[in-house]
């Protein structure tokens, strides 16, 4: 029995003074190691200052001292609402649907960014640039130029990131919306436009009718005209005969003036 309790004891004492030494070993070897997963780049810190880019895999690190943080560099999407001002000083709210993704320096991205570059710098430009390019076209030249102004605003945005090692694959404008009173506006100027055109189709009726009535006129005088020409005291002679029955004119009446029936 006494043989058992000083066994016991030394592993009491043993297990004491080891399993603190296990635990800070393995928080030191946890500490000391970080996963770099596929599309993703991580960023070496060493006292607060990034000094190197590490690729996708396991990298080990001096614990306390060194620090390793991942930036997506796979494909993304960004999808965000943003109200702008046309050339003619109306508001114009537009959803666009961005797609990018992260092939130069990320090791200076993150210097300048951190990791929150997102909103630090996408996001922004993209909103600058839409309203460089809005400020271009008045809200109507909007309605029919709207892929053009895509086109623009694509360039404009692939050319603006390409200094930050970001590259855009897409931008398009996937909804807009108009303030109220632009569409009150519109809507009056649609009625307006199709009364306008209702009283030019009127006006061309009415003219169309004055001018076939005019064209009847003058064909029924020219043709009186003619006739008037034709009928030579010859023509109404023969008309006469070609119309005379073969029987004598009767003579009626008692008076020294005789009347004569023409049948």
């Amino acid at each position: 029995m006494r043989i058992i309790n000083i066994n016991t004891n030394k592993l009491h004492s043993i297990l004491f003074i080891l399993l603190p030494i296990v635990l800070i070993v393995g928080f030191l070897i946890f500490s000391s190691v970080t996963i770099v997963s596929t599309g993703e780049v991580g960023i070496r810190s060493r006292l607060g200052k990034a000094i190197s880019e590490e690729e996708p895999g396991l990298h080990f690190r001096i614990p306390f001292i060194d620090s390793i943080r991942t930036m997506e560099v796979r494909e993304q999407t960004v999808e965000k609402t943003y109200a702008v001002s046309s050339k003619d000083m109306q508001t114009i709210s537009m959803t666009l649907n961005v797609q990018y993704s992260i092939t130069g320096d990320a090791l200076e991205l993150y210097k300048k960014f951190g990791t929150d570059y997102k909103n630090k710098l996408v996001n922004p430009r993209i909103s600058e640039s839409l309203n460089a390019v809005s400020a271009r076209y008045t809200i109507e030249e909007f309605i029919t130029k709207r892929n053009e102004m895509a086109g623009e605003l694509l360039k404009e945005v692939m050319a603006d990131f390409q200094n930050y090692g970001i590259t855009v694959a897409a931008c398009s404008i996937i909804e807009h919306d108009f303030s109220d009173e632009f569409d009150q506006a519109i809507e009056r100027k649609l009625i307006a436009s199709q009364n306008a055109l209702t009283a030019q189709n009127d006006l061309e009726k009415v003219k169309y009718e004055a001018e076939a009535e005019i064209t009847k006129a003058k064909g029924i005088a020219e043709a009186n005209r003619i006739m008037q020409e034709s009928l030579t005291p010859l023509l109404i002679q023969r008309m006469y005969i070609e119309k005379w029955d073969g029987k004598m004119p009767q003579v009626s009446g008692s008076g020294v003036t005789p009347m004569i029936q023409v049948k």
